[in-house]
């Protein structure tokens, strides 16, 4: 038997023993390590929800626990999901799932396998919470996560439709006001009339994207009788403001049309 043979043999001897020895106090400290880990996990996620609870955008998915809202009830696991159409500096207006699931995996899995996409899945009618109430109900378990969309994407599963091309959507250089961004958002789910109407209200009050976003629709006569004058009208006043995409689009209207005379 050469050196390296009976070295090796000591060595396979020696971690032997070792392990042997303090296989208990290696156990514990594997096991310490993984709750460490569950917990930083835990820690960190919590830590987003309240960071995206504290600043929430249309199309954030809140998930809820009904149980937790009505503490004059014994308990049940009510879980539900609901979605942000819109914010303002003092409430959230969402919308909520008709579906009650009755575990967590269940909502996760509605979510992964698109079931937000399919006609009704949202009660039409909608709900509106304090800002202010957010971090409470977060608290109390009424909310349990938040999940803020990857393009139109959450754990895999689309949440949303694509934004429609003509209408302005939020960027960093463009803050929407609450009553547009309504407007975009039963727009994505076609709620058309509604649409119009919020565009309405925020073209009232010289909001020169909502000026432009109505009179796109009232051109298509989307959600009501088209009205290119009263298009062509609004796309002037939002030009008038700036707006790039209300000039360029008023540019090609009226080549030669006499409804911008």
């Amino acid at each position: 038997m050469n050196k390296l043979t009976a070295g090796l043999f000591t060595s396979h001897d020696l971690i032997s023993r070792f392990l042997i020895r303090f296989k208990n106090a290696l156990l514990g400290a594997a096991i310490l390590s993984i709750i460490a880990y569950f917990w930083l996990q835990h820690t960190q996620q919590t830590a987003q929800f309240q960071r995206l609870l504290l600043e929430p955008r249309a199309d954030d998915l809140i998930l809820i626990d009904l149980g937790r809202f009505d503490t004059q009830r014994v308990y049940q696991a009510q879980y539900r999901i609901t979605q942000v159409l819109a914010t303002t500096d003092n409430t959230i207006t969402v919308k909520q799932g008709r579906y009650t699931y009755g575990r967590k995996r269940d909502v996760k899995r509605a979510i992964q396998l698109d079931n937000l996409m399919l006609d009704n899945y949202f009660d039409t009618a909608t709900l509106q919470w304090p800002r202010a109430e957010l971090t409470r109900y977060f608290e109390q378990g009424a909310i349990y996560a938040i999940h803020r969309p990857n393009d139109i994407y959450v754990m895999g599963g689309i949440v949303k439709p694509r934004v429609i091309p003509r209408l302005h959507t939020p960027t960093a250089k463009h803050r929407l006001t609450p009553d547009n961004q309504r407007g975009i958002a039963h727009y994505q789910i076609g709620e058309l009339q509604q649409a119009r109407e919020a565009f309405a209200i925020a073209a009232q009050h010289d909001d020169h994207w909502g000026q432009y976003n109505l009179a796109t629709m009232l051109l298509e006569g989307e959600g009501g009788e088209p009205d290119p004058k009263q298009a062509i009208e609004l796309l002037r006043q939002a030009a008038a403001q700036g707006n790039v995409k209300a000039h360029t689009l008023l540019n090609e209207l009226c080549s030669g049309d006499e409804a911008c005379d």
